[in-house]
């Protein structure tokens, strides 16, 4: 199957689903029902000197409309993105990082697996380290990465060595307060250096079971849990601890990108028979805030089916699927929104429309 993604107005548009002429197959949630009584926040973002306003517009053309749609839902937080489909939010430049593959993520890599870096800044004395030598400290985890703008989705199973364990190593001048990891290409992003620590910031040497290989420098990228990819520099060849006048703030995801929600699949060419179970299937994921519900529309935003997430966690994306059926054939359009654990409502929402015959 494949997927598409349109803008529409000020929305986004995606498409999703898979058809079953029988039973679903996900474990089945009672979905609640809510009215419609809650206006996005977060939608509002400055660029320059212009506020930019984003909201969801209701797009009845027609469709036929079904309140209080019941069905089930399932969701998980697994899986991976293959390597040749990361993005390059390894921190090369700020305004295209997400632009083009990482050579270091292809599938036919080049270079050799380096994993030499410099420690230096204020600290008693400067040291260079093979982090290999580190591999009683190594630690895997599956974690989520998000652009401060736009619209991927990325999960990898990453491993390698917590900043921890190289900081631990320096000898630290009185009040050191940030951590700035460089790469080959000089770039690097100042950090707090506590939320390095409390995010538990890994220099990473293996993503999805691959080893990584550079042909500049070291091959190390620095990964962090619910941090945008800006800060998850690559070839890194430097860790400079640093004593600043001031902490460096962290940026975060532009409101207007906050809790993104995808749909996965298409429904190009399908036409579904009324009473066949449908499942949407998609995604949703906030960087920083755990997402606590996935809602569902079928009326125009009226009114909304809200299956709730429990459990779910920041760090990694969410899964979700959800299968009903209609018993009247027509031209439906579902809607799909998220929700986060801080009340944000996803101020993009993802739209499909799909026959019934």
């Amino acid at each position: 199957m494949t997927k598409t993604t349109n803008r529409i107005m000020a929305g986004m548009a995606g498409a999703v689903l898979l058809a079953s002429g029988a039973d679903a197959a996900f474990a089945g949630l009672t979905p609640a029902v809510a009215e419609s009584d809650t206006q996005p926040t977060g939608t509002v973002h400055s660029v320059a000197d212009y506020d930019i306003r984003s909201s969801w517009l209701a797009q009845d053309e027609g469709y036929t409309q079904v309140a209080d749609v019941r069905g089930t839902f399932d969701f998980d937080q697994e899986g991976v993105t293959p390597n040749d489909e990361l993005f390059n939010v390894f921190g090369t430049a700020i305004l295209s990082m997400c632009s083009k593959p990482a050579a270091e993520l292809e599938v036919e890599q080049t270079g050799v697996a380096n994993y030499y870096i410099n420690v230096g800044g204020n600290v008693q004395k400067s040291f260079t380290l093979d982090l290999s030598e580190l591999e009683d400290d190594e630690q895997e985890m599956l974690m989520g990465c998000s652009c401060a703008t736009g619209s991927p989705f990325g999960q990898a199973s990453v491993i390698g060595i917590p900043l921890a364990s190289v900081v631990g190593m320096a000898e630290l001048e009185e009040d050191v307060n940030t951590v700035t990891a460089y790469g080959a290409d000089g770039f690097g992003q100042p950090l707090p250096l506590q939320y390095a620590l409390d995010k538990n910031a890994l220099l990473v040497y293996k993503v999805n079971d691959q080893e990584l290989r550079s042909s500049e420098g070291s091959s190390i990228q620095l990964w962090m849990p619910e941090t945008v990819a800006r800060y998850f520099t690559r070839n890194i060849a430097s860790i400079e601890l640093t004593r600043e006048d001031s902490v460096p703030d962290v940026q975060q995801v532009d409101p207007t990108y906050r809790n993104k929600i995808e749909i996965k699949n298409s429904s190009d060419g399908c036409t579904f028979r009324a009473g066949d179970d449908i499942t949407f299937e998609g995604v949703a994921d906030d960087c920083g805030s755990p997402v606590t519900a996935i809602e569902f529309s079928f009326d125009d935003g009226r009114t909304w089916t809200v299956c709730d997430t429990e459990g779910a966690t920041a760090d990694k994306w969410v899964n979700w699927r959800f299968t009903t059926s209609f018993d009247e054939a027509g031209d439906y359009q579902m809607t799909v929104r998220a929700r986060t654990a801080d009340g944000v409502v996803s101020p993009l929402s993802a739209s499909l429309t799909f026959e019934v015959a």
